[in-house]
């Protein structure tokens, strides 16, 4: 497998992969199943209500009955308040997503200022009925906060958002529903077909392998902390390369696999809050699972065993490094984003805190994220400004981002990604790298599929990967001919622990790899200050 890091940003980048206006909106519509699953919805430029002043918006997926904004605007009452006197036009007031439930991490979320929290969105008693979209009431506070006597602070206002939908990029299209006859991907309606050499099966371009080898080396007792990766994805499943035949306790000491229950029992708070009003699938804890969301039918869902494949390319590119998987994607390839910025921001606060108590066993070194979305505005970074915020500060503490650029074969910018052409902050670590795929021919050619452009500025194998994949996997998918004593292979059944798979789901963990090695052969990691943090970070980057 091979990464190349793009020294010169403008050297392997021509002027036909600038970002082409007439293709900005030329994006799959995800099924309605899936929208209405997770409280979705999808913006449509030549429906969407404008603001006076603001840009025609481009297509992005959102969840449309509920905001983000810090914590810190939502405890203020008087905020809130000046919120809702907008909100009282068109029918509706928001609230903070909060219970007050009694996890421990969570106590520690409202506790800090910055954290991007929920607002469900309800209507008013006194109302007539209204349809319910935090597009329109959003417009409607950019409206009031704008002009020489604003009725609402416009710094705050500038700080709302929508929550948009993520999606992972396993298949050739970035999106589950791509492959399964319900869109098109740019090459479907270009010649290429859906009998490309990317497309295997009915599903999501995977198919189990097998392979005959030990688990990577590890030493048992390296001479100083090994690197960690933190993954936030679908989570793990039982495999014997991490010592876990079932689903019955979290990975062994020493496995190279390592969770976060207090991360996770936060997710799970916040969706619960949520999904009193709002349609949202719960991520009850680190395993990887439901195998299928449609049990009627049995299919796998297209990114079941996504995460534990990202987990096992770390442990192939670099046996010494501990990965840590964080569950924030659902089954079906969708992540809320409130969920994602809200594991991010408790990863910071983890580092953070690890620096200030000199508790390098607490470290986080990388970040790796195989997914993302398409804004609906790029020109101005304020609307992007949540997942922004949340990365510049990890990016603060030395601790480096690495993100996928996407499959849909454009060169649309695909956040967060894209953020590695727009510096976050100064005086930090490297800004986020983000990775495009290449095939795995000898000239490593760049894969048909992968997003391009001047903001991907690393390029890894990402296609015909094989890596692991949970054991207990089986679908509905069977062998297509059967005689006595023979057949062919079962393309559902996962048993051998093993899958081949493409996307720049798989170039990111690995250039991610990559660099954790350079830390890893570095030195001791066990001095975890801020500054030796960056420096190290910066001279890790800089021998690749």
């Amino acid at each position: 497998m091979v990464v190349k890091f793009v020294r010169d940003e403008t050297a392997e980048v021509t002027e036909a992969f600038s970002e082409d206006a007439s293709t900005l909106n030329e994006l799959p519509t995800p099924p309605r199943q899936l929208l209405d699953r997770h409280g979705a919805r999808v913006l449509d430029p030549a429906t969407a209500v404008v603001a006076a002043g603001q840009p025609v918006p481009r297509t992005t997926v959102y969840r449309p009955g509920t905001f983000l904004l810090p914590n810190r605007y939502l405890r203020d009452q008087e905020t809130l308040a000046a919120i809702n006197g907008v909100l009282a036009r068109i029918g509706i007031y928001a609230e903070a997503a909060d219970r007050g439930g009694d996890s421990e991490e969570f106590a520690r979320v409202r506790q800090l200022d910055d954290v991007p929290v929920r607002a469900l969105l309800h209507i008013r008693e006194d109302s007539d009925p209204v349809v319910v979209d935090c597009w329109r009431a959003l417009q409607l506070l950019r409206s009031a906060a704008s002009g020489e006597n604003p009725e609402i602070d416009p710094e705050i206002v500038r700080e709302i958002s929508v929550e948009h939908l993520l999606f992972t990029s396993p298949v050739f299209g970035g999106v589950p529903w791509e492959t399964s006859g319900l869109g098109g991907t740019p090459w479907e309606t270009s010649g290429f077909g859906a009998g490309s050499s990317y497309g295997r099966t009915h599903g999501a371009n995977r198919i189990p392998v097998t392979l005959a080898a030990d688990p990577p080396y590890r030493s048992k007792k390296p001479a100083h902390r090994r690197p960690v990766v933190a993954v936030l994805d679908t989570g793990i499943g039982p495999h014997r390369w991490f010592g876990l035949a079932d689903r019955s306790g979290p990975p062994p000491a020493g496995a190279g696999l390592t969770v976060a229950p207090g991360i996770q029992a936060a997710i799970l708070q916040a969706e619960q809050d949520s999904g009193t009003t709002l349609p949202t699938q719960l991520l009850t804890d680190y395993w990887d699972a439901p195998t299928t969301g449609q049990p009627l039918i049995g299919d796998v869902d297209t990114d079941t065993g996504h995460g534990l494949f990202i987990a096992g390319i770390i442990r192939q590119a670099c046996p010494e490094a501990d990965t840590l998987a964080i569950r924030v994607v659902h089954s079906d390839g969708v992540a809320y984003e409130g969920d994602v910025l809200l594991a991010l921001h408790l990863l910071a606060d983890r580092v953070r805190t690890a620096q200030a108590n000199n508790r390098p066993q607490d470290m986080v070194d990388i970040v790796s994220i195989s997914m993302g979305y398409y804004v609906e505005d790029p020109a101005d970074v304020a609307f992007t400004g949540q997942f922004a915020a949340a990365i510049a500060d990890l990016l603060g503490l030395g601790v480096l981002v690495v993100a996928a650029a996407g499959n849909d074969a454009t060169t649309r910018r695909f956040y967060p990604a894209a953020f590695a052409d727009q510096p976050l902050g100064n005086g930090c670590g490297p800004q986020v790298i983000s990775v495009g795929a290449l095939n795995p021919d000898v000239g490593t050619s760049k894969a048909l599929f992968s997003n391009e452009g001047p903001w991907v500025r690393c390029w890894a194998t990402g296609a015909g990967v094989v890596s692991t994949y949970p054991t207990d996997v089986r679908g509905s998918a069977a062998a297509d001919h059967e005689l006595p004593g023979r057949n062919s292979f079962d393309p559902d059944d996962y048993s051998a622990g093993f899958a081949v798979w493409d996307g720049t789901s798989f170039a990111a963990p690995l250039a991610a790899a990559e660099i954790a090695k350079a830390l890893f052969q570095s030195g001791d990691l066990a001095t975890v200050d801020r500054d030796t943090v960056v420096k190290r970070a910066w001279t890790a980057l800089g021998s690749l």
